[in-house]
């Protein structure tokens, strides 16, 4: 079609225009033409900046343009004086259109200063020429980026002849008496040669930025094959055409090795026929398959990988390539089989955990429960380990945990389960017993006399010979809704009551021991409930002199329960110690005391009076204790001298030299301490000499055999004796008679404590005890104290 355009285009100019002039001026613009062509493809080589969007490559390209207009116009012929023709609009043009605002630009910049330094009667002509060819240029750019022409040879060259066509009548349009007859001389040979010279300038400038692209891309394309993943190419009959370097380095093969050779080579031979043949179908009907699979090595080793493949398909649909990425997953699949061990298996013995055992037992009970038979777990708890571990250390103790789980596996049957549980528990599943209850706990309680008399027997490690026996608890099972958790609670329970009957002893399990064992964790449950809500509240037994005067009193915890009302302290303690809530109710015991102490020091009655509290095992050892106990006295303003902290002697001796730290620190604030049930413990005179202690209560067992008891009073006295060298109070509690209050008397002992003066009473009755005893000369100049 463009040839059939120029065809009669020339002939037109030939019917119109035979004069020799009009030749040479056609021959010129061919000649020009071809120099800016030439000195534009030199330029060109900067085009690849543009792809980047550098501006420093658009402003060397617009440059470079406006030098060529600048040397076109040096050369261009000059049909009248001041009258300069040459190839600048295609030039300029073109640089809009491909190069875009910038670019066109600064090539109109440079282009239209030497027009002007040129000057002539043509100069405001050829200005317009360069601001025409620019905006023809651009809003071509404008148009083609939205989709609305193309840049194809045909859109140039009609684009060539819109331009050209325009600059003619621009020149006609001029006001000048020659303009008209050199735009006629001009023209037809301007339209002749500049709109083909903006197809070849155009055409040009675009192959070239499509050569930059498509570099750019292989270029991308090159880098991005050379992944971390290996990657594989092959053919429509899955024959390997190209592989990357990290194919190499996981299969072993380099690339001129597996080039041309079929995909199987890299089989393992794990998987069926059948198993390719299932991806090949799946290819075929979804274009993509991923998966793990195995394959082989060239040094023959099996390893796994995650495998994806996809199908490149041509424009008929028909499949071409395939694509596969591949992940070495060798080590995710050991770090998975790593964390499968940790959450399933016991990392010291190799022996499931809880959690696996969990789910062996709820299977096992699903196999119970069809088949009829019962089953039983065995609860195993080492007897003496905790003092393996003290003397002779952790290491030794693993050891020995460590030959526990060889000999009860050797011992097991393989369809068995052993698991480990805490330090030293062990749990034994063992299935299909028996239909019949009797028989299935005679083949349960024979299983465990084996693996008691097993564990009975010596453990060699090094030069040691050490003896742990076991106490083992049984559960029976058949038929069962229960949750499996509750079946291994089951089997603890009776091991503990295996330990409370004697050491290696074994106990199954009964449900009255279950139903306490509830009673117990509502018990707990009720206890924490209390806390939360301060229904611990403080009875007071008061403690007075030998002259009978009231000195202060015993603070002693009572639950006011919302339900069952007023709880002494047998009820809740031991199960409170059992679930480490004492120090709670201890630390509540000390606030209430700390707030009571304030109020009583501020009427001048009670000033003087002190209040003993009594600490837990375990609360004097904790970091925060001591800044615990401080606060409540700042908070409440109370005068530390006036609080008595009561401990017993067999608690310093877990950790002396932490006590004595403690101790000594409180002491410094002004705050006393009492040794209580003095004379039932170890009694050690060494730690009177180096705790801080401003007395001793001698326990009420001394007090209860006075005065018939000789040896009673014998170490009554020699503790008297003993506190007045240490110069050291002493205080009886217990006391109950008048008998005993004045044998206590005799026996040099000055503060005393026991129902004969008062039951734990509260607060409201205590105050009533120090007006009856004069304490207080008023009831209302001592205030109660009420529990926040």
């Amino acid at each position: 079609m463009l040839g059939h355009y120029l065809f009669c285009y020339l002939l037109l100019y030939t019917v119109l225009f035979r004069t020799r002039g009009r030749l040479l001026l056609i021959i010129h613009f061919v000649e020009h033409s071809a120099l800016l062509l030439a000195l534009c493809w030199l330029m060109t080589l900067n085009v690849r900046c543009w792809n980047r969007n550098d501006h420093t490559g658009k402003l060397i390209t617009g440059s470079l343009f406006g030098m060529t207009c600048i040397i076109g116009m040096m050369i261009a012929i000059e049909l009248e004086n001041g009258w300069v023709f040459d190839a600048r609009s295609v030039v300029l043009s073109i640089a809009a259109f491909v190069g875009g605002p910038l670019v066109a630009a600064i090539a109109a910049v440079l282009g239209g200063g030497y027009r002007i330094w040129l000057g002539g009667a043509g100069m405001g002509g050829g200005l317009v020429v360069i601001v025409l060819s620019v905006l023809f240029g651009l809003s071509y750019r404008y148009f083609y980026q939205r989709g609305k022409v193309g840049n194809g040879l045909l859109a140039l060259f009609c684009f060539g002849v819109l331009v050209h066509a325009a600059l003619l009548v621009h020149f006609m349009l001029l006001p000048t008496a020659s303009s008209t007859a050199i735009a006629l001389q001009a023209g037809v040979p301007m339209l002749l040669v500049m709109p083909l010279t903006t197809v070849c300038l155009g055409w040009m400038l675009e192959d070239i930025k499509r050569r930059s692209r498509d570099e750019r891309e292989l270029r991308i394309a090159a880098t991005a094959f050379e992944v971390r993943q290996g990657l594989l190419v092959a053919d429509e009959n899955s024959c390997i055409l190209r592989v990357n370097q990290t194919f190499s380095a996981i299969t072993g093969y380099d690339a001129d090795e597996v080039v041309g050779e079929h995909t199987r080579l890299l089989r393992s031979g794990r998987h069926a026929d059948a198993f390719y043949d299932e991806i090949q179908q799946q290819l075929l009907a979804q274009g993509r398959w991923q998966g793990e699979i195995w394959n082989r090595r060239k040094n023959g080793e099996i390893y796994p990988e995650w495998l994806s493949i996809s199908v490149v398909r041509n424009p008929k649909g028909h499949i071409t390539h395939y694509v596969s990425s591949m992940e070495d997953i060798t080590e995710r699949k050991a770090a998975e089989a790593r964390i499968r061990d940790l959450a399933f298996f016991d990392a010291l013995t190799g022996l499931p955990n809880r959690s696996l055992l969990l789910d062996r037992l709820q299977h096992a009970m699903d196999l119970s429960a069809r088949s009829g038979r019962y089953a039983a777990l065995l609860f195993l708890d080492l007897d003496s380990f905790k003092s393996i571990n003290d003397l002779h250390g952790h290491q030794t103790g693993d050891q020995v945990l460590c030959q526990v789980a060889t000999r009860l596996g050797d011992a097991l049957y393989s369809s068995n389960t052993m698991a480990r549980l805490g330090a030293d528990e062990f749990v034994i599943l063992i299935e299909n017993l028996s239909m019949t209850h009797q028989n299935a706990a005679a083949r349960a309680e024979q299983y465990a006399m084996r693996m008691k008399e097993l564990l009975a027997k010596p453990y060699q490690i090094a030069e040691l010979e050490l003896y742990c026996g076991a106490s083992i608890g049984i559960s029976l099972f058949k038929n069962t809704a229960s949750p499996a958790d509750e079946q291994i609670q089951h089997a603890e329970i009776a091991m503990h009551q295996a330990k409370a009957s004697g050491r290696q002893s074994i106990r199954f399990f009964d449900p009255t021991m279950q139903e306490a064992v509830s009673t117990r964790l509502q018990l707990e449950e009720d206890i924490r409930r209390g806390l939360q809500g301060v229904e611990f509240i403080p009875y007071l037994q008061p403690q007075l002199n030998a002259a009978g005067q009231l000195t202060g009193a015993e603070v002693l915890a009572r639950w006011q329960h919302p339900e069952r009302g007023l709880l002494a302290p047998g009820y809740f303690i031991e199960v409170a110690e059992q679930a480490e809530l004492i120090e709670q109710i201890d630390l509540q015991m000390l606030r209430q005391a700390s707030a009571q102490l304030a109020v009583w020091q501020g009427a001048p009655a009670t000033a003087s009076l002190c209040l003993a509290v009594n600490l837990s095992a375990r609360l004097l050892y904790q970091p925060d204790f001591i800044e615990t106990l401080l606060q409540f006295l700042s908070e409440s303003g109370a005068d530390p001298r006036f609080l008595k902290l009561e401990l017993t002697e067999t608690m310093l001796l877990d950790d002396m030299s932490a006590a004595i730290a403690c101790m000594r620190e409180l002491r410094e604030q002004g705050i006393r301490f009492s040794i209580d049930d003095f004379g039932t413990g170890y009694s050690s005179l060494a730690y009177l000499q180096k705790l801080p202690l401003d007395q001793l209560k001698i326990d009420q067992s001394f007090v209860r055999e006075l005065p018939e008891n000789d040896g009673s009073a014998a170490i009554i006295r020699a503790i008297c004796a003993l506190a007045g060298s240490l110069q050291l109070e002493v205080i009886a509690e217990g006391v109950e008679t008048e008998q005993q209050h004045a044998t206590l008397l005799q026996l040099g002992c000055e503060h005393f404590q026991g129902y004969l003066f008062g039951r734990p009473m509260p607060l409201a009755e205590f105050e009533q005890l120090l007006v009856t005893r004069g304490v207080a000369k008023e009831q209302g100049s001592v205030s109660c104290l009420i529990a926040d």
